[in-house]
């Protein structure tokens, strides 16, 4: 996890650098550490989930979007050998238990991803002229996912699991063990219920840290995709000049992006505060 810890490590420092640049009126090079800071931040969330190694993050280079692409492919390839194994059960696969796992929808959901992320491969030059209403709009819809996570952490902090419900809790609790979306999260929960008898407190307890697990990663992912997207043109855009346009001349005050930066400074440092404690509470104490 030393890894993790030096990316995160960089992703403040170059987020400091960003702050102080600005305040210096050094749009470019302020931008590019603010690039940086988002980049390391996705890398040591990738890194934490024990699924990317080092030679990975070196592939993936400056754009951090290609982590979430690798994700959905993987995710796609999952359900669709689900659905060509379900094709040759047909007595299954109209059980509500697979159409509750929605296979054919979520096929689909990750070709709209692909396609979108796509078309932002090839509109990214473009994304340094992002307009005021679409970083508005980025900002808006982080908000919401942030609201509605912080809605579900309460409502997983005031489950109490009872007598009454446990038969239920436990066959919902398998049916997401079993969904592929959620196997990074639920392998090791569902290996300790294998091995282990537990009291209905024990199994509550476990229950609730899967649950804040995927709903905290779920806040701090979604900023993280939106700012890789955001800050995709400037690794290169804010240090050479290419054609027409020329960094010094480019990144000054009235570009919508240096105008908004202070808003997505404030966004990246609290999502590094949310990172830092996911990462202290669910990756290095789960090492000791």
């Amino acid at each position: 996890m030393d890894l993790v810890e030096e990316y995160l490590k960089i992703a403040k420092k170059d987020l400091k650098a960003t702050k102080i640049l600005y305040e210096n009126k050094l749009y470019p090079q302020s931008l590019f550490y603010f690039a940086q800071s988002v980049e390391k931040a996705n890398k040591a969330l990738a890194l934490g989930l024990n699924e990317y190694t080092e030679e990975d993050m070196r592939k993936v280079n400056h754009d951090a979007t290609r982590i979430y692409k690798d994700n959905i492919i993987e995710l796609k390839q999952k359900y669709e050998d689900l659905s060509r194994n379900l094709n040759r059960l047909p007595e299954l696969k109209n059980t509500d238990f697979v159409k509750n796992l929605g296979v054919e929808d979520t096929i689909k959901e990750c070709n709209g991803a692909l396609k979108q992320h796509a078309e932002i491969q090839k509109a990214k030059t473009d994304l340094a002229f992002i307009s005021p209403r679409e970083i508005r709009e980025i900002l808006i819809k982080i908000s919401k996912t942030e609201k509605e996570m912080e809605e579900g952490i309460e409502n997983v902090k005031n489950f109490k699991l009872t007598e009454n419900n446990l038969k239920e809790t436990k066959e919902e609790l398998f049916r997401q063990l079993e969904n592929p979306k959620n196997n990074n999260f639920a392998y090791l929960l569902k290996k300790e219920l294998s091995e282990n008898k537990f009291t209905i407190q024990e199994l509550e307890i476990l229950i609730k840290q899967m649950w804040l697990k995927i709903l905290h990663y779920i806040t701090i992912s979604t900023a993280l995709f939106y700012l890789a997207v955001i800050t995709l043109p400037y690794s290169v855009s804010t240090r050479y000049p290419k054609g027409d346009l020329y960094p010094t001349k480019i990144y000054n005050r009235r570009l919508p992006i240096v105008k908004k930066l202070p808003d997505l400074i404030s966004l990246q440092s609290k999502t590094l505060i949310r990172l830092n404690k996911y990462c202290t509470e669910y990756i290095f104490n789960q090492k000791q």
